[in-house]
């Protein structure tokens, strides 16, 4: 179960207190002392388990009260209203608060500090202010080039902590964490605290106002056509008639045209011509349909605004989309025509920022955290912030805006399994394999043992060529 749905009972019960403009405590206490703690709870008190931790929630307290309830018990609390407005933020803070009085090097209040900031956005935050402050990769990048310092740092956490900081990271990075030197201490409070990771921090912040500044005055590129974003809306009913779906597409004489040469191709093998796209939906069933109409129908767009790099991004687009469809029922994600429009619209980004002369990331390979952190010191965002902008523009699904700006970290993500499926088949795109070493380690841990049993070298090779060969055969069209 995510992090998340195991708080949701706690955020449940801080609504109703905000519905009295009440005052609820959310207290951590180390699980080893969880009995002491059951005590000293009132029955009216919410309690759950997560990890190393016994969390709960105490009605109409502050924090001065709720030390008092749980004298000489150790413990980190935090207060909504006052400190946080859900669940997982007040976690973060009385985690932390709890760290802080077991541990007193100055080295872990700074990475705390630090890693706090962009882990919890302002839940106030505007659309536009979360694409700013929801990451930063340049710290992300800056941790990930000292693994022996960030080796000795984690590997002296609890280790119910240590997932906030390693699920930003490579997993080929944190399993080699064993191996790490020892480096002192002092050292380490110079490595964090050198950084300066607050001005650091602003200009990004900064930049990235001016960035999205210029990029309002692009009004082609905020134009989804309508039948673009009719043909979202019916990827998400199943039971469309097929009449209906092809009444939608057929609004579009150049769509209808390309969608029936795509059909009758050489690739599906029809033995007689299919002459109509209500023909082709009865034929082929509505997803399929309904992915090569979008797919047609975005690729329109990048004609119109794309430099000569786009064509190699197209191709790497379609690849990820037909390879997170097939890899999304294997993890467990229900949303297969969403995991289909996210994979196609996953680098987006780096298609604006070429047309606008910026530098993405590297083209030819996944986009490592040092790639990414170029793309946000030269603009103040990543490709992966870009991309969920021009989807909000576009009036496009929730789960998809969300799931562009988190397939790079996946641990932010609200819908976990579409962040790392999208991940997963960016990888497997590039390397024809299942890279672990390379991917995110909030993906790699999502997969697990029983999922990678799924998705073996042999498996993932197979279904890379014949996903190649398909998108050929696409762009051939």
């Amino acid at each position: 179960m995510e992090f998340k749905d195991i708080l949701a009972p706690l955020d449940i019960e801080l609504k109703k207190v905000s519905m009295l403009g009440g005052s609820m405590a959310i207290v951590v206490v180390p699980y080893e002392n969880m009995d002491m703690a059951l005590r000293a709870k009132r029955e009216t008190d919410t309690a759950i388990k997560y990890g190393d931790y016994l969390v709960m929630g105490v009605f109409g307290m502050g924090a001065d009260e709720a030390s008092t309830q749980f004298l000489s018990i150790p413990k980190g609390i935090a207060v909504f209203p006052k400190e946080g407005s859900d669940a997982q933020a007040l976690f973060f803070a009385a985690v932390e608060r709890l760290n802080m009085s077991k541990v007193g090097s100055p080295w872990v209040k700074s990475l705390w500090d630090s890693i706090k900031e962009t882990s919890v956005p302002d839940a106030d935050s505007d659309g536009e202010g979360k694409l700013l402050t929801g990451s930063f990769y340049q710290f992300y990048a800056f941790m990930a080039s000292h693994p022996e310092e960030m080796g000795r740092i984690v590997t002296t956490m609890n280790p119910a902590d240590r997932h906030w900081i390693e699920d930003i990271l490579p997993f080929g990075m944190v399993s080699a964490y064993a191996q790490a030197a020892a480096v002192p201490e002092g050292d380490l409070s110079r490595f964090i605290e050198g950084w300066n990771y607050k001005e650091k921090l602003e200009r990004k912040r900064e930049l990235g106002k001016v960035t999205l500044r210029k990029f309002r005055t692009m009004e082609h590129l905020f134009t989804l056509p309508s039948i673009s974003r009719e043909i979202i809306e019916m990827a998400g009913d199943p039971l469309v008639a097929a009449s209906k779906m092809a009444k939608i597409i057929e609004k579009d004489p150049v769509l209808t045209s390309r969608l029936l040469k795509v059909v009758n191709s050489a690739f599906y093998g029809f033995r007689r011509q299919i002459v109509s796209v209500e023909h082709a939906v009865v034929i082929l069933g509505n997803d399929e349909v309904v992915n090569l109409a979008f797919s047609i129908a975005v690729h329109q767009i990048m004609d119109r605004i794309a430099p000569k790099q786009g064509i190699l991004l197209w191709e790497h687009s379609l690849m990820v989309a037909h390879l997170a469809q097939w890899l999304g029922p294997l993890l467990g994600c229900t949303a297969a025509n969403a995991l289909y429009t996210l994979g196609l619209l996953h680098d987006f980004g780096k298609i604006i920022f070429l047309q606008r002369g910026y530098t993405p990331g590297e083209l030819t390979t996944m986009s490592s955290l040092q790639d990414l952190a170029g793309e946000e010191k030269e603009t103040g965002m990543s490709h992966a912030e870009m991309g969920a902008f021009i989807a909000e523009k576009w009036n496009l699904p929730e789960d998809i805006v969300d799931g562009l700006l988190s397939h790079h970290l996946p641990s932010k993500a609200k819908d976990t399994c579409m962040a790392v499926t999208v991940h997963l088949a960016d990888s497997i795109a590039h390397t024809a394999a299942l890279s672990l070493n390379e991917i995110n380690t909030a993906a790699a841990r999502f997969l697990g043992p029983d999922k990678m049993t799924l998705l073996s070298g042999e498996v993932v090779s197979k279904r890379h060529e014949y996903v190649h060969t398909r998108v050929k055969a696409l762009l051939d069209m």
